[in-house]
Formats: C-alpha cells, structure tokens, sequence
C-alpha cells in the first residue's frame, strides 16, 4: 500500500513568500510516497489566493481550502480533518524547506521511534541591510530568545519541534489544536504528546529557512504579542508554559517598581532603590555586550555596541507584554 504524506500550510497575506514556500513543497523528495499539499487560506487580503490558484490548476495534489476563522490553530484543525496521508508535516508559510526535508523526518521518526521530527531552523533574511543583520542577532542569540527557542534548539530529543512532521496517529493520540490560543498552541500540542509518553526529535540532516520580518519595530512587536500570549497561555494551558517563558516578565516588573521607588526615594532622602534600578539596567546591558562580543556573523563595533541596547528593548517589550496580558481579558475571536 502506498504511503501518503499531507503538507498542511496555514496562510494569511503571505503573497510575499508564498510561491517560493509552495515550490519548495513540490520539490520535496517521497521516495514513492504520495504527497498532498493543503492550503489552509484565512481569505488573504493581498496576492496570496491567486498565486495558490495559480499552482491548483497545474498541480492536481495542491488544494486551497478556506479558513473563515482566520486563525492559525483553527486552519491547522481544517487541514488535520481534510488530510488523508499517512504523515502529517505541519509547515509554515514564510519558510523554505530543503528538498530532503520531508523524507529525513520521516527517516528519523522511524530511526528514534519518535512521533515526530523537525529539521534545523535556519532564521534568514531576504535583505542583508543594517536592520535585517540586527534583527538576525538578535533572534538567533541564545540570549535574546534563550536556548530553548526553536531557533536555538540542539540536534536530539526534545520537548518541542517546529515546522514538524508527525505520525497521523498523533491525532488521535493527542486530539486537534487549542484553538482558545491563538499563540503558543505549538506549545501546548507538544505538551500533551510528551504527557503521553511520545517522542520528539530535532535532526539537523536536514533544515529550512524561515524568515522573520527584517524590521525592528516588528520584531519588537512580535516580541509584545508573545509576551501578551504567554500571560493568556498561562490561564488557558498552564502546564504549556515554562519559566524561561516569563524570565523577561520579572525583568520588566524589576525595573518598573525599582523605577518607581526610586522617583519615591528621591522625595525621602533614600538613594538605594535608585541603585538597584541602575544595577538591574546595568546587568542587564553588561551582559548583552557579552553575548554581542560572541558573534561570529556581521561582526562589527557598530553592531557590538548597538545589540545590547536591542535586547532590552527586546526583552522589555516581551515582557511588558506578559504583564499586559495579566491584567487585560482574553480577545474576542475576529
């Protein structure tokens, strides 16, 4: 019997990237394995249905299937019920996958006995300006996303995979995704397989390229909602979440309160909260130019001097996000 394997692609307003993201899906080595490739649209604004179109009517395995929710978990729900092979591979939409990438996973889901494999995460940039280089430092340091971010993540067993190909029965195993969280839901399915005695794998034979966008004020943006959604993980699927996840939200509220005992000591003659105030930033910017001395890509002193003043900013916004969403209700579903 012939194996299958269902691509499963979520996309809104993705006209920038989507074709190359659909030619690397159709280049993708089977080894005599069937392939289908879902397209899970959330009725794109710009270009992005009508270059998929473009792909349906010369390509026979490649659907486009509407998403009315929008969403991200509830496209990838439409297209775990609307998929008919043997493997699931879960892929992102701004991203660009090896030729290989398909069948290593599955080579390593058999090789591990894992239930599912992800490639190596590649964070790469279509302009090599001055921005796009900080962007890229900063999301690939283990400082600025930590080490247990998937783009930092080592080759092994681990406690979460990204852009993963899964066994099917890890549907029925594991049930469908969250869809009361509109982020970190990856987080939550990769909880619940693991509760369940599975294995995760991450390969480095093989990899794909995502790429994130090339502006500051963006990142800094995805930083906050982040941030907000790990507030909201924490009350819909506690178990998801992990210290790191909330380490930039004690840092905020550090500065904060140290900030405001200070303007209150300033009136009571005191001194010491304003040095703990200058001690966290001091600490703080001490140990980004550390980790900015370490890099080996786009190494120069303006990007040395300029990195840890970004991962504040960076870790500022996470974390004021976090705190934000403590104290803000769940969003309505648009």
């Amino acid at each position: 019997m012939t194996e299958t394997v269902s691509i499963i692609c979520v996309t809104y307003n993705e006209e920038k990237l989507i074709a190359r993201t659909i030619e690397s899906f159709i280049r993708q080595e089977t080894n005599g394995m069937q392939i289908e490739i879902l397209i899970i649209d959330g009725f794109s604004e710009d270009g992005t249905r009508d270059i998929v179109n473009s792909y349906t009517k010369k390509f026979p395995n490649i659907r486009l299937i509407d998403n009315p929710d929008r969403k991200n978990p509830y496209g990838r729900n439409i297209g775990l019920c609307e998929a008919k092979g043997n493997y699931i591979a879960l892929l992102g939409a701004h991203t660009i996958y090896e030729s290989n990438y398909i069948r290593i996973c599955i080579d390593e889901i058999k090789k591990t006995n894992s239930i599912g494999v992800s490639g190596k995460v590649i964070t790469s940039f279509e302009s090599d300006g001055s921005e796009a280089q900080l962007c890229e430092l900063i999301l690939t340091s283990p400082f600025g996303v930590s080490g247990k971010s998937f783009r930092t993540i080592e080759e092994g067993y681990t406690s979460m995979v990204n852009f993963p190909v899964y066994r099917r029965r890890v549907i029925d195993e594991i049930g469908f995704y969250d869809t009361a969280l509109l982020r970190n839901q990856d987080n939550d399915f990769n909880r619940r397989i693991i509760e369940k005695g599975f294995k995760l794998y991450c390969t480095w034979k093989t990899s794909c390229k995502y790429f994130p966008s090339d502006s500051l004020k963006q990142i800094f943006s995805y930083a906050n909602r982040n941030g907000y959604w790990n507030a909201k993980s924490l009350s819909v699927a506690p178990k998801s979440m992990m210290m790191h996840h909330f380490i930039p939200l004690l840092f905020v509220t550090a500065v904060l309160l140290f900030a405001a005992d200070s303007v209150v000591g300033f009136f009571l003659g005191s001194v010491i909260p304003l040095i703990i105030f200058l001690l966290i930033i001091f600490t703080h910017l001490l140990t980004g130019f550390f980790f900015a001395l370490k890099i080996k890509k786009f190494k120069s002193a303006r990007n040395i001097f300029a990195l840890p003043f970004l991962f504040f900013a960076f870790h500022f916004s996470y974390g004021f996000g976090t705190l934000k969403g403590l104290f803000t209700p769940m969003p309505k579903k648009i």
